[in-house]
């Protein structure tokens, strides 16, 4: 632990703290650490602690049932091996549609629309993405909760799409037309329960032959979905009727990982002195022990008010520059993943910072909690917001990387 140890001014101590942002709520606790009204004025030290331990962990149990968002493809780079996404779904009525009767009607054509939420890794490219789309053999359950390892068994004998189409940067929404197969698995009378079990599902992926790259999808947009035109009997005038994918039905999100020739060929963690790692998809978390320092600094000072603290993270030069947005603190409780208490109250927090060339996650309200129980045996947990719809990974300096390391920056009285 590295103290200054100098009397200051708030204003200047915030000053020397590269102009910090404080905490603003109150709290109690049995060592006296509470958060000040930033606009009171005290004098305040400031301190720099250091983690003792950090390494990178897989991250491979992850939920991924039910988000708005998701992401398909395939991408392959030298640090992080291959990845690969799937996805699986329900085909399901509209939530105001309780039942369904289209054993009657003529269906002309079936268009699976996908509205895109950015291209990886490079948004400004054009694809030629090999799209693929499967009936599912069994259905995907209502009332279960799937995640990232898992995948269901598809039809080989159903396929209703296998082509390469082109997506650039400028494509809202990817069209797939159905092969004329569907229009057989939508043709049934049925409650929309039973119309989930009936159709099964479908798998759409990318299938890893043609260009190397991931599209991210919108579930929740208004044009995503399966939409049917179909007419009554001998009519002319043509319907419109779209069933629901992703959003308002069930889905899930399948990733698989190579890390063939890597730094995790052989282990699920790796050691952070030099190097820490953050991926997306079921990829890795990243743990840092503030133990000792916690311990060092509960003892030195038993009376601190912690009134802003920071936790600074400078990527290593091996970073690729298609940064991930943000990256978020979580902590263990009963064993489970919990938000640390300032990512509630702090919006936008845990992002990328140009001017210091590092991420800033506050994290005065966690310190506080650490500092009250005197230790931090489970370790502070980061991961990348959206690790489940975004493919941005990046490499943070390690503990022992001088100059560079994580640490958390602390303005404190006493």
């Amino acid at each position: 632990m590295k103290h200054t140890l100098k009397r200051l001014h708030l204003l200047t101590a915030l000053a020397l703290a590269a102009t910090l942002a404080i905490g603003c709520a109150d709290e109690e606790s049995d060592l006296g650490v509470g958060l000040v009204d930033p606009s009171t004025l005290y004098s305040g030290c400031l301190d720099t602690i250091y983690p003792t331990a950090a390494y990178s962990i897989i991250d491979d149990s992850l939920m991924t049932t039910g988000y708005s968002f998701g992401i398909i493809g395939n991408h392959s780079d030298a640090t992080y091996g291959t990845v690969g996404s799937v996805l699986y779904t329900q085909i399901a009525l509209p939530p105001a549609s309780s039942n369904i009767d289209f054993s009657q009607v003529t269906i002309d054509s079936v268009i699976l629309c996908l509205t895109t939420d950015g291209l990886y890794p490079d948004s400004a490219a054009t694809y030629s993405f090999h799209f693929e789309v499967k009936q599912l053999a069994e259905p995907v359950l209502s009332d279960t909760l799937y995640y990232s390892n898992q995948s269901l068994p598809v039809d080989e004998g159903a396929t209703f799409f296998d082509a390469t189409v082109s997506v650039a940067p400028t494509d809202t929404v990817v069209r797939l037309r159905m092969d004329n197969a569907i229009r057989t698995v939508l043709a049934q009378q049925a409650s929309a329960e039973e119309f989930t079990t009936l159709t099964r599902g479908l798998r759409i992926r990318i299938v890893p032959d043609g260009d190397m790259g991931m599209m991210g999808i919108n579930f929740a947009a208004v044009r995503t979905g399966l939409t049917t035109y179909y007419r009554y009997g001998a009519d002319t005038i043509e319907s419109e009727y779209t069933f629901v994918i992703g959003d308002g039905a069930t889905h899930f999100t399948q990733f698989s990982h190579d890390y063939s020739g890597t730094a995790f060929a052989s282990a699920d963690s790796v050691g952070g002195a030099q190097r820490l790692y953050l991926e997306p998809l079921a990829g890795h978390r990243v743990v840092l022990s503030f133990d000792q320092a916690v311990r060092d600094f509960a003892a030195a000072h038993p009376r601190a008010a912690i009134h802003h603290a920071e936790l600074r993270l400078q990527p290593d030069a091996t970073a690729d520059d298609n940064r991930p947005g943000r990256i978020i603190g979580l902590h263990k409780v009963d064993g489970e993943d919990s938000y640390i208490n300032d990512f509630l109250t702090t919006s936008g927090d845990g992002t990328y910072n140009t001017a210091d060339g590092c991420y800033r996650l506050r994290v005065t309200q966690h310190l506080q909690g650490l500092l009250r129980d005197g230790a931090d045996p489970l370790g502070t947990h980061l991961v990348l917001d959206a690790r489940r719809s975004a493919a941005q990974r990046t490499v943070i300096c390690g503990t022992q990387v001088a100059g560079k390391a994580p640490h958390i920056i602390i303005v404190y009285s006493e």
